[in-house]
């Protein structure tokens, strides 16, 4: 029994060590790499990169891949120091500084531990990742700093006084022990579920990481009838009683914000006879500490209630009357490698039905979805233009009507609503936003110069007057050395601003972001 004891141990520690393990972080240069080498065939098409983020050691299961992660353009490499006989290896992270500026008012989304803000604000990050045998630990905190003047608002939005920002962050930090296809620990990272690439209605980047523990896969499991991925995790959501909502449209919070338990998963599945679809679910539960913490609630309802409640309200008529509430959507991805191209749609619910025929009859209330599409078009030297497109509708639907369902990222139970430090989890855009993005980018290594047509509609449905952003960006990206630029320049009209009839200031949102890579 021992020498299959230690012979299990051996090979748990010879699949985990000496290959880097470091996560990809999201909306990165290397994030975006990776999902477009895929639709030209030279990343494993049994990855979604619909459950993010992914850990570089995903892409070398597949020998095909190591010449895209060693080639000299490639940014996956790390500045490693080794230890223990090189059993053990400590890397650098990229050192990494994102600076971003408002002219008039907030705009942007999917920045992490940044805030809603005018002017200029910075984000530092840096760090180190550590692994030995199953045991891999990531250090990586952030640093932000907003200038947050006061700006233009009124009484249904906006902050009227505003003072600077400054906090420490965790950031994308991590402790986990994996073992084949399986990874287990505690992270603070910032997640991405569903395969948007503007906005996701479940879980984005747009907020603060959170701490949670995790079980998750680290790369696909392979079965007989096709590929699984999956993330389950529970954690702690907090708030800050000096920040305004961003479900409340930026206004300045009535009641100081209480501490919530959140409890949430992702799972995708690429079936065998069709290759290069992905189909998924995602299910998230928030809920007060002081209800999780009452007797009436039992141990794994109280840990795991994305697991234990129910999905239909017959078998919990009294769920609207608790101190919780729940999103879930589901979600397709198709990637065409022939085509190099790929297309995509993720529908939501922020509620769920009382029985079936409630989902049949009512497909649409408290609904929300996200379509779009990407094409690559090879050009010759090496070079290539990406077209994208994605509509985002998150405003309701005509069965208001019928039923009023409130608009997304809201719900009475939770007067914070989906949120972590008062930003969205979720789509960014905006409270019961539409939004539809055109993006045009040339390519080249790791030089690009992209386009951008924006239009957001900010919450249509319950303001008489109409506030539309009309937005025209450019995105340019460029490499010196060991320096990796990226900005974003964006002239933004605001039509009807704070749906004031009228009122149309322009604004300006740009971001510059330098990495130095060890």
């Amino acid at each position: 029994m021992r020498k299959v004891y230690k012979s299990f141990v051996v090979l748990f520690f010879f699949i985990s060590a000496n290959t880097p393990a470091q996560t990809i972080a999201i909306g990165s240069f290397s994030d975006n790499y990776v999902r477009s080498a895929q639709l030209l065939g030279k990343v494993d098409s049994t990855i979604s990169f619909t459950v993010r983020p992914i850990s570089v050691k995903q892409l070398y299961e597949k020998g095909n891949t190591h010449s895209l992660i060693d080639s000299p353009d490639s940014f996956f490499h790390t500045l490693p120091f080794y230890f223990l006989n090189k059993t053990g290896k400590i890397e650098v992270l990229p050192f990494s500084i994102v600076q971003q500026f408002n002219y008039h008012h907030p705009y942007g989304w999917n920045d992490g531990a940044m805030i809603s803000s005018k002017g200029y604000q910075t984000l530092i990050s840096a760090g180190i990742h550590v692994s030995y045998g199953p045991l891999e630990v990531q250090i990586q905190p952030e640093f932000v700093y907003a200038a947050n003047p006061s700006y233009e608002s009124n009484s249904i939005y906006g902050i009227p006084v505003s003072k600077s920002f400054v906090k420490l962050f965790p950031g994308q930090s991590s402790v986990r022990l994996s073992g084949g296809a399986i990874t287990a620990g505690f992270s603070t990272e910032n997640l991405w579920w569903g395969p948007g690439r503007r906005s996701s209605l479940v879980m984005s980047n747009n907020a603060p990481g959170f701490g949670h523990f995790f079980f998750q896969t680290r790369k696909p499991v392979r079965t007989l009838i096709g590929n699984f991925e999956w993330q389950i995790i529970g954690g702690n959501l907090g708030s800050n009683d000096n920040l305004p909502y961003e479900n409340k449209n930026l206004l300045p919070n009535q009641l100081k914000g209480k501490s919530r338990y959140y409890s949430g998963m992702v799972i995708s599945y690429n079936p065998k006879w069709v290759p290069g679809l992905f189909l998924g679910f995602t299910r998230a539960v928030q809920a007060y500490s002081s209800f999780i913490n009452t007797s009436s609630v039992g141990t794994f309802e109280k840990y795991f209630p994305v697991l234990a409640l129910a999905v239909q309200k017959k078998n919990n008529k009294g769920d609207d009357t608790l101190n919780r509430d729940q999103l879930a959507s589901f979600f397709l991805r198709w990637v065409l490698p022939k085509a190099h191209a790929e297309f995509y749609i993720e529908y939501g619910y922020n509620d769920y039905g009382i029985n079936i025929r409630d989902y049949l009859l009512g497909p649409t209330h408290s609904a929300a979805y996200i379509v779009g599409l990407k094409k690559i078009v090879l050009l010759r030297d090496k070079e290539q233009i990406e077209f994208g497109a994605e509509l985002t509708q998150m405003s309701q639907s005509p069965d208001w009507m019928v039923r009023n369902a409130g608009n997304w990222y809201e719900h009475g139970q939770i007067f914070e609503g989906y949120t972590n430090q008062n930003q969205i989890m979720g789509a960014g855009a905006g409270f019961g936003a539409n939004v539809l993005s055109l993006d045009a980018t040339w390519i080249k290594g790791p030089r690009r110069l992209g386009f951008v047509i924006e239009r957001v509609d900010r919450d249509p449905l319950d303001h008489p007057v109409k506030w539309v952003d009309l937005g025209l960006g450019v995105l340019p990206q460029w490499k010196h050395k060991q320096f990796l630029f990226s900005g974003l320049f964006q002239l933004i009209n605001s039509q009807n601003y704070m749906w004031e009839k009228g009122n149309t200031p322009f604004n300006v949102h740009s971001k510059l972001s330098i990495q130095y890579y060890f």
